[in-house]
């Protein structure tokens, strides 16, 4: 590795240690970087002339003041950005990714959301200028590209945010939005260290695992996979994504609805059944109708024990539009809890995500991460 490759590693490691810990000991930092007391110093007075980081000094008593080291929350804003089916929601963090504001825009009646999206997001990036935007987006999305190669939840296919927003010069990354969410969880908690897997019930369900490594060094450590569409019944219903018997055919929020019609006229024209979804959630916040979501609910743990078998992770985040209660939590919980018999010698901790902006927290490190790569890469 050159000397130039080698100075553009630590610089990132270190910021990205940073924006982690929020504020580190300088001497635990060159610990956690792997640097040697000198060469931190000259890391941190590159990062301070382009205004990126704090060094705050701490006196003690005898000798060198003790140091900390920060983010400076003025170099400039990042927005992450949830696009689902129902709304897109932006939140404006500082540099620290400490939240500043967040909008949300309803979808009611919009049938070009493509166009819809384009408009808003023009709007947002004039509004607040960002150095970068995150998204979180469901379904199969092409990084290189910077497309939605196809997402049936938005009805988009081939959409090029690369021709609405590169073109102007505006840095960006686009991110699954469960992966988002747990990266987001990650950042909230401070827990990096451990196996986990995030599970997120809703109109759809999506999953994401990352495997305990260094999040900063491993390539992220994380996958998403199509829990969703893992089939749950060989002679169930067609399911829009050209599958049948997928596991949202049976336990989404789908499922929930009374004379439902097929999941792909459902997802096709999700307008007609937002109300119908409103309510249903708004009886569930209530503590009501818990009768019909109990078969639901065990499909969905029963998949969710399946998988942790498979990935053995120590930690379960459960989460989503869809809990609006605790008490679907603690039904999620323990009937997952209770698929997993004792004798496994497997006990994973399974904990409720509660963030309202958990995924656009996530996108918005992914992104800012993305932008700082780069930035000091010149």
């Amino acid at each position: 590795m050159r000397v130039d490759e080698i100075r553009w590693d630590n610089l990132t490691r270190l910021l990205e240690q940073v924006f982690v810990e929020k504020e580190v000991p300088r001497s635990a930092l060159a610990k956690k970087v792997g640097v040697r007391n000198s060469t931190l110093s000259y890391l941190l007075d590159s990062l301070k002339k382009l205004g990126m980081v704090k060094v705050k000094n701490i006196p003690s008593g005898r000798g060198r003041p003790n140091q900390w080291i920060s983010l400076d929350p003025e170099y400039g804003n990042v927005m992450g950005i949830k696009i689902g089916r129902e709304s897109l929601k932006a939140t404006v963090f500082d540099f620290s990714l400490s939240e500043v504001e967040t909008i949300v825009i309803p979808f009611d009646g919009i049938e070009d959301l493509g166009s819809h999206i384009t408009q808003e997001l023009r709007k947002l990036f004039l509004n607040y200028r960002p150095l970068t935007l995150g998204f979180a987006i469901s379904g199969t999305i092409d990084l290189k590209k910077g497309e939605i190669f196809d997402s049936p939840i938005l009805k988009l296919k081939e959409f090029k945010f690369q021709e609405a927003l590169k073109s102007r010069g505006i840095d960006f990354l686009l991110c699954n939005d469960v992966d988002a969410l747990h990266v987001g969880q990650m950042l909230e908690s401070g827990i990096f260290d451990r196996p986990s897997l995030t599970v997120t019930f809703g109109v759809g369900i999506g999953a994401s695992f990352f495997d305990g490594e260094d999040i900063l060094t491993s390539g992220d450590g994380k996958t998403i996979f199509e829990l969703g569409h893992m089939t749950y019944d060989p002679e169930g219903e067609p399911c829009y994504c050209g599958r049948r018997g997928c596991l949202e055919t049976v336990a989404s929020e789908y499922s929930l609805i009374d004379d439902r019609p097929p999941i792909k006229e459902f997802i096709e024209h999700f307008g007609e059944y937002r109300e119908i979804i409103t309510q249903i959630r708004k009886l569930a916040a209530r503590g009501e109708n818990r009768e019909n979501y109990q078969p639901v609910l065990k499909k969905l743990s029963q998949s969710i024990a399946n998988i942790s078998l498979l990935l053995r992770p120590s930690l379960v985040w459960i989460g989503g539009e869809g809990l609006v209660s605790n008490w679907i939590f603690e039904d999620i919980k323990a009937e997952m809890i209770a698929q997993i018999p004792e004798d496994w010698g497997y006990f994973p901790e399974v904990r409720k995500i509660g963030s309202a902006q958990g995924w656009q927290r996530g996108a918005a490190f992914l992104a800012l991460r993305h932008y700082i790569r780069k930035k000091l890469k010149k």
